[in-house]
Order: structure tokens, then sequence, then C-alpha cells
């Protein structure tokens, strides 16, 4: 009988767990490029936040969020993306100050949490999920660089499926139309070259080499990640390129790795075109590279201008009291200076004499002469 029973009894499925990563760098985790590309994607924090854009010397200004995320007390970068996180989930929030950020952060994100949708803080044995705050035991930011990078991760989560604005553009790319029944006009998905088309807003590898590791690439920097099979559990995920010589490094060491010419009237292998075909498209970006390093220099150096200004504003010395001092008058140097300054003398005189008659006179009105 209790073999029957263990017979027939359902086996649990043990639940889909990933091994935690060993990554010492944010930009090793797949979750700073998934994080960033959302910023580029769905919102306009790139041209707004000023540490966002503009790079450190010789990184990628996107390298700013990872460093953002690696300081230890308030960001400002951290601080606005935060903010503009919060206000798609919850556009009427309030305290979004610096100071006062890590709490809205904390209250907001456990709203979400009292729910049955499943996070990636979902404790199994619980059957809830866990509030992450109170096992840190501190604030946002006074936290490591791992656990924020799990809070932006999670916040982007829940805007891609929860923000209204976010998920009406992603309706609209994709085609979706709701309430059918209704008669109106329906709005065709933009164009290919829309950035708020369906194939713009997608993060796909911009290709893969003879080995199948995916090359992922956000934006127009010189920055670029390698992955293993991303669905599966054992995929690796590292930045291997930051810099344009480091780009250009790369791009050698795939033509030295590629694949020889086919004989003839034979095709190349799949894995082997697919090696071609990336190295065209790493060559390809060169131009916007450039491009855009050099828009970031200009950014980087107005920047630099602006607080120099600050810096020199606040050595200047501002003068609050008038001086005691009598301006010294300048007379002209001409010929006749002398005799004009002698009759403009003489004048004074009369007109003080007639103004003070002697006793017993009567008191004329002063005449000019």
């Amino acid at each position: 009988m209790p073999a029957q029973h263990a017979a027939t009894e359902k086996v649990e499925k043990k639940p889909h767990v990933c091994p935690p990563s060993d990554a010492t760098h944010p930009h090793d985790r797949w979750e700073s490029l998934y994080v960033y590309s959302f910023i580029c994607k769905f919102t306009n924090l790139k041209h707004k936040v000023e540490g966002l854009e503009t790079p450190t010397e010789c990184v990628p200004y996107s390298a700013q969020v990872k460093f953002a995320v690696m300081s230890n007390g308030p960001n400002d970068i951290l601080t606005h993306v935060l903010a503009h996180f919060i206000l798609n989930l919850k556009p009427q929030t309030r305290n979004l100050s610096t100071d006062l950020i890590s709490s809205t952060v904390q209250s907001v994100l456990g709203e979400f949490l009292k729910t049955s949708e499943r996070t990636i803080f979902w404790d199994d044995k619980l059957s809830m999920n866990a509030d992450p705050f109170i096992a840190s035991g501190g604030g946002f930011f006074t936290t490591g660089w791992d656990f924020k990078l799990r809070i932006l991760r999670q916040l982007v989560d829940l805007q891609l499926t929860h923000a209204p604005s976010i998920k009406a553009t992603i309706d609209r790319a994709w085609g979706v139309v709701h309430n059918k029944h209704k008669k109106r006009e329906i709005t065709p998905p933009p164009d290919t070259s829309d950035p708020q088309s369906r194939e713009r807003l997608q993060l796909l590898p911009v290709g893969q080499d003879s080995s199948k590791k995916r090359y992922w690439i956000a934006d127009d920097s010189p920055r670029v990640h390698v992955s293993t099979n991303p669905w599966k559990i054992t995929c690796n995920f590292q930045c291997v390129s930051s810099t344009k010589e480091e780009y250009a490094s790369l791009i050698e060491k795939l033509k030295e790795g590629a694949p020889q010419e086919p004989k003839k009237k034979q095709k190349r292998l799949k894995h082997e075109q697919a090696h071609v075909d990336l190295i065209e498209a790493l060559e390809s970006r060169i131009e916007a590279i450039d491009t855009e390093l050099a828009r970031v220099a200009k950014a980087r150096k107005k920047v630099e201008q602006k607080y120099a200004l600050y810096a020199q504003a606040e050595l200047r010395e501002t003068r609050t009291r008038r001086r005691t001092q009598k301006p010294d008058y300048v007379y002209d140097d001409g010929p006749d200076s002398e005799v004009r300054r002698r009759m403009i003398l003489i004048r004074r005189v009369f007109l003080v004499i007639d103004m003070f008659p002697p006793v017993g006179r009567r008191r004329r009105l002063p005449v000019s002469r």
C-alpha cells in the first residue's frame, strides 16, 4: 500500500533557478545591458541626465550607469533614473529628492511585492515575495552594486508589465489592438525607421561567431557584450569591448578566427556564414561610433566648462559696500582749461556775495554773470 501511494504521488517539480553570477564588475552582468537598453529605448534620460550622457575618460557613457551603481553614497545619475522609473509606475508619486528617493523606492516596490505576482525576490518556502530592503538592513544607496542592479532590473520588469505608457508603446509597435468590437480608427504599427518600432525596441544580438557566441550592442558606443546561449542557465556573459581601440582589436580577432573561403560550387555552413556577417556588421558601425564619440566628447567639454565657471564664481569676490573715496574729476586738458577753472571760481565767489549782502542793505536776488 505505501508503495502504491508513493507511485501515485505526484513528484513536485523544482522551479527554474539560475546559478548566481560570479561577475566582479557590473559590466559583466546581463542586467546592466538590460537596464541600460531599456533606458535608451523607452526613456529620454540619455539626453536629459548629465552624467548619463557624458563619459568618463576612455569609457563610453553607458558605463556611467555601472559606475553609479558601484558608488557607496547618493548619486545624481541613479536618483534621476529611479525617479523616472517610479513615475512610470506611479505618476502621482512625490518625495523624489536624493534624500527621500530610497524610501520612496522601498514603498513603491513593496506594493508590488505584496501581490501574488512572482518577482526575482520570490521565496518558495514562504510562497510570497520577500522584501529585499529588510534583508539588506539599509537604504538603496548604502547597499552593494549587486543589490542595486537587482532592484533596477526588477523596476524595469515591472514597467514593462504595468506602466501604462510603456505598455501602450509596446502594443502600438506590435500592432496589438484592445477592444476590437469598438468602432474606431486603428493606428498602423510605426515604420522600421521609427525609434518606437518593433525592430528598434527589441534587444537582439548583432550576430554570432562560428562558436555560436552572441554579440550584444545597446547603442552607438564601442561597448560590446558577448554571451553563450541565453536560453541555458549556464549562460556566460561578459564585456569584451569598451573603447574604440578594444573594438578594433575585437574585429581583428574575429577576422583571425574567420573560416576559410569555400571551394568552388560549395556554400558556407550556417555558423560560418554567421561569423562573416558578424564581422561585416561590426565594421559597418565604425562611422557611427566615431560620430557618437565626437558628440560625447563635445558634451564632456561643455560640462567641464560649466564646472570651471562654477569654480571661478566661488573664488570671485563680491563687493557689498559702496566706495567711500571721492572720485577724481578730470577736466579737459585743452589750452583754455586753466581759464575755464578761474572763471568758474569767480562765478562762485560772486554768487556767494550776492546771497549774503552786508547788514542794512536790501538783499538782491543772485544774478548770473
